[in-house]
């Protein structure tokens, strides 16, 4: 695997910043010279890192899914009936965790400049989860319906979970999102 300078990530991270402010700004077409400027970082930088904006946009839903796919790894693979009540939600957690930590790229991506490439990896990312969910926690049980309805299902409720929390300003905390998240998708959305 290649080495990359110190100097060279702190200038990704500025280019990255750079791009998804002028992006929230609604600045949707700006140069890569605004784009330099914004960050701080020469045009040589810019095109010793990326060929061109396209580029550079790309490389930010790679490092931010990169990141998702990491927080949805489940850890510790065990049967639902085995999982302790408190620790059910905590991959959800890291979830709405990791969507704070990067809501500018989400926020931007998602809600302001809707992207369907980084939207379509989320949800793919979410389906594996989701698929390994079903698989670890059900194991030998049948299920009502077919397998990929549920992956579409689910998926889809996640996502637009993540849209309405955005679009709320993030008010619930990461831990009440999956709280929520999970009762529902155990129990259903009534009280008895």
């Amino acid at each position: 695997m290649k080495r990359i300078d110190p100097r060279q990530l702190k200038s990704k991270e500025k280019l990255h910043e750079a791009y998804l402010t002028l992006q929230l700004k609604g600045q949707g077409q700006f140069t890569i010279q605004q784009l330099c400027d914004t960050a701080e970082v020469t045009r040589p930088t810019f095109y010793k890192l990326y060929k061109d904006i396209q580029e550079l946009r790309l490389d930010i839903h790679e490092s931010v899914l990169a990141e998702l796919k990491k927080a949805l790894t489940i850890k510790n693979p065990r049967r639902l009936s085995e999982i302790p009540k408190k620790e059910i939600p905590e991959n959800l957690m890291l979830l709405f965790q990791h969507i704070q930590a990067k809501h500018i790229a989400y926020e931007t991506f998602f809600v302001y400049q809707p992207d369907a490439i980084f939207i379509n990896g989320v949800k793919e990312i979410m389906k594996q989860y989701i698929t390994e969910g079903i698989y670890y926690a059900l194991q030998d049980k049948k299920l009502r319906v077919k397998i990929d309805l549920i992956i579409s299902y689910v998926t889809g409720a996640y996502v637009e979970s993540i849209v309405f929390w955005i679009k709320e300003n993030y008010e619930t905390s990461p831990e009440e999102m999956a709280n929520s998240l999970i009762e529902i998708s155990i129990y259903g959305p009534y009280i008895d």
